[in-house]
């Protein structure tokens, strides 16, 4: 499964691996940190490393790629571990007006309000690949 995961890979960084989610509508730009080491788990167990890392480096990695290819008004970032129980934080970039990509226009249900719930809407996996390979280029 770990395999499946890594063709959404961003970045690796000491600490943390940068992943585009797969689930790119309707926030394109989204993607979510997850620790490198095998029993993070709560937030609260986190490093001083992996929380400066995090915020020092990764997250404003991610909001400037983000920034310069899809011209998010707003980062989101939220650290759950509910459905994954180890140590990630989602990143999930807010728009106030659409972004249209590949012919396709990402509407952000709520701008002003949370980020979920939201519509589950599928892209083609072509579409995913050239987010993640742009966002790739940005990062590197």
């Amino acid at each position: 499964m770990a395999e499946d995961f890594e063709r959404f890979k961003l970045k690796t960084y000491d600490l943390w691996d940068l992943f585009l989610h797969e689930r790119q509508s309707p926030y394109i730009g989204r993607a979510y940190a997850w620790a490198r080491r095998p029993e993070a788990d709560l937030v609260s167990d986190a490093s001083r490393g992996e929380i400066l890392e995090l915020f020092e480096v990764v997250i404003p990695d991610w909001e400037r790629a983000t920034r310069e290819l899809f011209r998010h008004d707003r980062s989101n970032v939220a650290i759950l571990g509910n459905e994954a129980p180890h140590l990630h934080a989602h990143l999930i970039p807010r728009y106030q007006t659409s972004r249209t990509f590949a012919g396709i226009d990402f509407v952000d249900p709520n701008p002003r309000g949370n980020y979920a719930p939201y519509p589950k809407v599928g892209l083609d996996e072509a579409v995913v690949f050239q987010i993640r390979d742009l966002m790739k280029g940005k990062l590197s």
